[in-house]
């Protein structure tokens, strides 16, 4: 059964790669005042594929991009073939993704703005006429609902416009914006000095679980990780003086955060020390290789050292 739709496939492909076909196909089916909007002239079929794996076993797919109103645009057609006893229950949603990817793929591309894309769907299948609908809203439990809040310009929260004081109402949720607002606009340290009565730092802390206060002095700590060392632990002194019945966990992250740093460094230097000994060991491989008559370019493949470095070996091994 899953072969069955392959000989539609490629004679779907056929037909629409002919660009007549694709063009009387257009003229057909797009609304008259939209069809004379396209500049046929620059209709041309492209390289791209959908190549979702939830269409792999359903349609084919052809992609033409042509320009609109001297706009680059895309218009992906897609055919979908249907040989089972009824329709794709979503295909609207398969569709909606469809056009997602190639909008992705265009920016991917370098365009800096999203093109336009309109889907075509084909059906031919057993049940007629086709058994869903082509409106994505109508896949939703309330498509009324889903009219009005859906596909809209998404909720910003734009900490960088909003003061302090009004942050401050926001209960349990002020704290990460405060941090988030502090981290990005000014030197952290001097914000959490300004902020020594601790009314926001409490109410959090009330409200939340020893794992997130934690994940607050990850956060801090990140925040100073970029200057010295003494910057990350003034962080953690303001923090205490702020917190005073947090001081003792304060102190213990930040003894924590100092002892992973110098397993890091311990670790670096164990790298260090690892890289040197495999190049004291390619080294003294190729010394024996050029010793022994080997060609360089076959030393340099066994070995992987430089062109340089073969070339004072080489010069080394003459003398």
């Amino acid at each position: 059964m899953a072969i069955s739709h392959q000989p539609h496939d490629k004679y779907f492909k056929a037909s629409l790669k002919e660009r007549q076909i694709a063009v009387d196909f257009l003229k057909s089916h797009l609304p008259p005042g939209l069809y004379q909007r396209l500049d046929l002239n620059t209709l041309y079929l492209t390289d791209k594929s959908l190549g979702m794996s939830e269409l792999r076993e359903m349609h084919c797919d052809i992609v033409y991009k042509c320009t609109i109103d001297g706009k680059d645009g895309y218009i992906p057609i897609i055919f979908q073939l249907e040989h089972l006893a009824s329709a794709p229950k979503h295909m609207a949603l398969y569709v909606l993704q469809g056009s997602v990817s190639l909008m992705a793929q265009h920016l991917k591309e370098g365009h800096d703005k999203l093109p336009l894309v309109l889907p075509i769907c084909i059906y031919h299948g057993k049940t007629s006429p086709y058994p869903n609908s082509a409106d994505i809203f109508d896949h939703f439990e309330d498509p009324d609902l889903a009219r009005a809040l859906v596909f809209k310009p998404f909720s910003l929260v734009d900490l960088t416009m909003m003061t302090e004081d009004t942050i401050h109402q926001h209960g349990a949720a002020a704290l990460m914006e405060l941090l988030f607002k502090w981290y990005s606009a000014r030197n952290l340290i001097e914000a959490l000095k300004q902020s020594t009565d601790g009314a926001v730092w409490r109410l959090t802390l009330s409200r939340t679980t020893e794992p997130y206060f934690r994940s607050v002095l990850e956060y801090i700590s990140s925040a100073g990780s970029s200057n010295k060392r003494q910057s990350v632990d003034e962080l953690f002194r303001v923090l205490s003086e702020t917190l005073p019945e947090k001081r003792e966990t304060i102190m213990t992250f930040a003894q924590q955060l100092i002892e992973r740093g110098m397993q890091a460094k311990y670790a670096d230097v164990w790298y260090a020390a690892q890289k040197d000994a495999e190049r004291k060991i390619k080294i003294e491989t190729a010394r024996k290789m050029l010793d022994a008559g080997s060609p360089l370019e076959f030393v340099k493949l066994v070995t992987d050292l430089e062109e340089g470095d073969l070339v004072f070996l080489r010069g080394t091994t003459e003398k």
